[in-house]
């Protein structure tokens, strides 16, 4: 048998612990016996060796900035007395423990809890409301279960799932191993994939959703924070899929160790640096630090965007020790987003002759555009903007050049709305700005182009 059909074969069959086998790599006979021998089933609350862990959770309606400037509607898990998020707070227990969740339906919907990748629960707290039941507002219902295997896990509702999990009612469910149990990590991360529908209705007749919103821990980038990886520390990133997507999370600068797979240990872990994740599957990845800071994102690059706009999406950065240059030297890390990611040590277009050349221009531009008069200007030059932070008085005119020699399109954002102005090289536009305030401005296709217009 090759290794990659032993790879398969073990991701479809692995039981929690790999059964004793000399060699190290259980055949697949041994997979098969395994499988066969394990007990399946309701396990009493009576059997349960350890502590009892009990939850409380509600449901709340709230709206939350997923994406920069894109607030949305969410239905959100809470414990009573904080805050509702999504994702929805991250329950724990232990192997051994009796764990009780008690879903009190404070929202206006009926709803469910389903533990996602459990096994030892009985059929009537699987939370499918046409097998066990349904909660409906005012209700409570207590599901509890005993914890019988360590892994990765998620809880959701089940009620009209493709809306209410598109609504963000889902949450991290992890099982710990028993205590003392060594385990080879050092720190932990959860990090949950999802996608969102920036346009999407809870009163719509028909939930037919288009995502242009790609979320990890209910954000998109850069509103995703960091994972943080000492130097020198392995840590575990528990992926969770809750959306509807396929998605392929690649890591810049690391190789990772792929150690489990729906919280079942891998009896032949592998090493990789993209992990294709589809919907409802969850991976216990092992990354070790180290120097510099690198991209973790989906490779299906329309998904690194929000609403169409790069970057954005699924992308967050892995932070470890100091950066480090190739010669060993210590090296400064640039902010992401920012312009200085940018290169600017790059050859310039060839100049225009000097009696063509516009004054000020840092190269030609295919043409010089009038400026009405007492029009402020703003040049782009070289993808910058000049001057980046202007000042006018309230009813002045500012005009927008492109002095480059490829499209800018200038977003404004005005009282909550993007307009986009479409300029092409050698183009302009002119806009007046009648109401004081700050007026943000930035380049669609090259959004590390930004600058603000401060109307006194």
């Amino acid at each position: 048998m090759n290794a990659r059909a032993l790879l398969t074969l073990c991701t479809l069959l692995a039981v929690g612990t790999a059964p004793a086998v000399s060699g190290g790599v259980p055949s697949r006979d041994d997979l098969i016996r395994a499988f066969v021998a394990r007990p399946v089933g309701t396990v009493p609350a009576a059997q349960a060796t350890g502590q009892v862990r009990e939850y409380t959770l509600d449901v709340r309606t709230v709206r939350t900035e997923v994406s920069p400037g894109v607030t949305v509607e969410q239905w959100a898990f809470g414990i009573p007395g904080q805050p509702a998020t999504v994702p929805g707070p991250e329950l724990r227990a232990r192997v051994g423990d009796l764990v009780r969740i008690t879903l009190v339906n404070t929202h206006t919907q009926p709803h469910t809890l389903h533990l996602h990748g459990i096994t030892s629960l009985a059929q009537e707290m699987d939370g499918v409301p046409h097998t066990s039941a349904a909660i409906l507002p005012g209700q409570s219902y207590t599901y509890e279960f005993v914890a019988t295997e360590a892994g990765t896990h998620a809880y959701h509702c089940h009620m009209q799932t493709n809306l209410h999990l598109d609504m963000g009612m889902y949450g991290a469910l992890v099982i710990e191993p028993r205590e003392g149990q060594a385990v080879p990590w050092t720190g932990e991360h959860t990090v949950i994939l999802d996608e969102w529908d920036s346009r999407q209705s809870p009163d719509a007749a028909v939930h037919d959703p288009h995502p242009d919103l790609f979320l990890v821990n209910g954000r998109t980038f850069p509103l995703i924070p960091d994972v943080h990886v000492p130097e020198g520390q392995t840590d575990v990133l528990r992926v969770i899929h809750m959306g509807a997507a396929p998605h392929s999370l690649h890591l810049h600068g690391h190789a990772f160790l792929v150690i489990a797979k729906d919280g079942h240990d891998l009896p032949a872990p592998y090493a990789a640096d993209t992990l294709p994740v589809l919907p409802g599957e969850r991976y216990d990845v092992l990354v070790k630090g180290r120097d510099g800071t690198f991209p973790l994102h989906d490779h299906n690059t329309a998904q690194n965007v929000n609403r169409g706009e790069y970057p954005g999406g699924q992308h967050l950065m892995v932070t470890g020790g100091p950066a480090r240059r190739a010669d060993g030297t210590s090296a400064p890390v640039p902010t992401p987003g920012s312009a200085g990611l940018l290169a600017h040590d790059h050859a310039a277009p060839p100049a225009a002759p000097a009696a063509e050349a516009p004054a000020r221009h840092d190269h030609a531009a295919p043409a010089t555009p009038e400026v009405p008069a007492g029009s402020a200007v703003i040049r782009i030059s070289n993808f910058e903007y000049a001057p980046g932070d202007l000042h006018v008085a309230a009813g002045q005119r500012v005009t927008w050049i492109n002095a480059d020699p490829v499209i800018h399109h200038v977003v404004l954002t005005r009282d909550g709305r993007d307009e986009v102005h479409e300029l092409p090289a050698g183009g302009s536009f002119t806009v007046t700005f009648d109401r004081p305030g700050e007026v943000r401005y930035r380049c669609q296709p090259h959004p590390f182009m930004r600058g603000v217009v401060h109307v006194n």
